[in-house]
């Protein structure tokens, strides 16, 4: 009886839809975890890959998430890829336990395409970020947070696709795994997309090239 109720748990996955960043930003968050790992020691989240997450969906079948995502790969293609703007670092007070993150630049554009996004999702509004070190202790945060208040990051990254991630409910691996990847529709220019569903034009802007980063 036991191993029945073992093997109906086991069928469940949580999932995990995410916008992943370029490997150069990926490369600099796993820079920034490891000097932090160094300041505060390890952490829940320390190996965990740099991604912007857009919905969570736990415990769930795969007879049930399967058949959604043929309509969610036609859905997609009403989507351009989406030009991010990071723009230093930031954090969720949460009153406690609080996330340091890589905040990106919020545009009437940024904003529109999110709006845009989230039509085929059940998460409303969110803030769109990288994080770095989530849900940390206070004394935690106050020896870390000194670092990326004074740390300069700017640099624009292109996303091209959705990732669908998943991982058993029940079990000892944690980590997900990634099943799907949607792309976007490469035939439209974001900032053409994204004026056409904005009221106004908006400016374009250059950033930086990827840096280097050390807390030290």
């Amino acid at each position: 009886m036991f191993h029945q109720i073992n093997e109906a748990m086991t069928a469940y996955h949580d999932y995990l839809i995410v916008l992943s960043p370029s490997e150069s930003v990926t490369n600099s968050i796993k820079q920034l975890k490891n000097s932090s790992a160094r300041v505060i020691g390890e952490y829940e989240g320390h190996y965990a890959k740099a991604h912007i997450t857009i919905q969570y969906w736990p415990r769930k079948r795969s007879v049930w998430i399967d058949p959604m995502i043929p309509k969610l790969e036609r859905d997609l293609q009403n989507l351009s890829p989406i030009i991010l703007d990071l723009n230093g670092f930031d954090f969720f007070d949460h009153q406690y336990n609080p996330t340091i993150y890589a905040k990106i630049n919020s545009t009437p554009l940024t904003e529109v395409w999110f709006k845009q996004l989230r039509k085929y999702f059940s998460r409303q509004d969110f803030i769109p970020h990288i994080t770095i070190a989530k849900s940390i202790p206070n004394k935690a945060f106050n020896k870390l947070w000194p670092y990326f208040q004074k740390l300069e990051w700017n640099e624009q990254i292109k996303i091209d696709r959705l990732t669908i991630l998943r991982r058993d409910t029940i079990g000892h691996d944690k980590s997900y795994k990634k099943i799907k990847e949607i792309p976007f529709n490469s035939r439209y220019d974001f900032y053409t997309f994204a004026n056409s569903k904005h009221k106004a034009p908006a400016s374009v802007e250059k950033q930086s090239a990827s840096p280097q980063f050390s807390l030290f």
